[in-house]
């Protein structure tokens, strides 16, 4: 066997290993966490390393040993450097995804002991989050100017609100101003890896809102949420 075949091999072998790392959102590899499937992958590819310098030192000159040994000392260093670095990949893999996702809210690790999340601002200056109410999957727009989250009516019937329970008796204060609106509680908000219950909520008089605005009632439970330039960073 070549030794330029075995080195495109290991080589191949290491780019395969951080592609899956890197698009792996969240799911398992081959049945694998990250972290079980990144060990598995360093030990696999460090025993096809130490086979072919063994099979390369038995084929080859003293010269073309030693260059081979540098050789596979360096890619060994790469592996290790990627086992030993892997949650800081896991990181950069999350805020890629953020940055080509907007509305995916990714974990970027903890500060403090608090668990910490990120997503990007849209196109169109807003931030949206992907995320739940009541186990229905649901978009947010951020809006620190609403006291509580709000949704229209069309809205509220497509998460399983009664429209007949309603009463519109209270007023809100949304980015567009003072709209009248009908009380409720949210069993459950779920965005990123932070979840809320029993949320204050309203349900806006006619149409128009087309989302869902995460007001207040959600916002203010957290540690810190943090507009930094294109990015908002959420601290449960």
């Amino acid at each position: 066997m070549r030794r330029d075949t075995i080195l495109y091999f290991v080589l191949g072998a290491l780019g395969l290993t951080l592609l899956l790392l890197v698009t792996n959102d969240g799911g398992t590899i081959a049945g694998l966490s990250d972290e079980a499937f990144g060990q598995f992958a360093y030990l696999a590819i460090l025993g096809a390393g130490i086979g072919a310098a063994l099979v390369m030192s038995m084929r080859f000159r003293f010269g073309q040993m030693l260059r081979n040994i540098l050789i596979w000392t360096a890619v060994f260093a790469v592996v290790i450097g990627i086992y030993a670095f892997q949650p800081e990949f896991l990181a950069l893999k999350n805020r890629v995804s953020a940055v080509l996702m907007p509305g995916s809210v990714v974990p970027i690790g903890e500060e403090d002991g608090h668990r910490r999340f990120m997503a990007t601002r849209a196109a169109d200056g807003h931030f949206y989050l992907d995320g739940e109410i009541d186990g229905e999957k649901t978009t947010f727009i951020v809006d620190t100017g609403a006291s509580v989250v709000a949704m229209d009516q069309a809205m509220a019937q497509s998460i399983g609100v009664d429209p007949s329970r309603l009463s519109f008796t209270n007023a809100v204060m949304t980015a567009n101003g003072i709209a009248k609106a009908a009380p409720i509680r949210l069993d459950s908000i779920t965005i990123g890896g932070i979840t809320r219950n029993n949320v204050a909520a309203a349900v806006t008089e006619g149409t128009g809102l087309d989302t869902v605005l995460l007001g207040m009632s959600f916002l203010g439970t957290l540690t810190s949420y943090d507009f930094r330039g294109d990015r908002l960073v959420l601290t449960d």
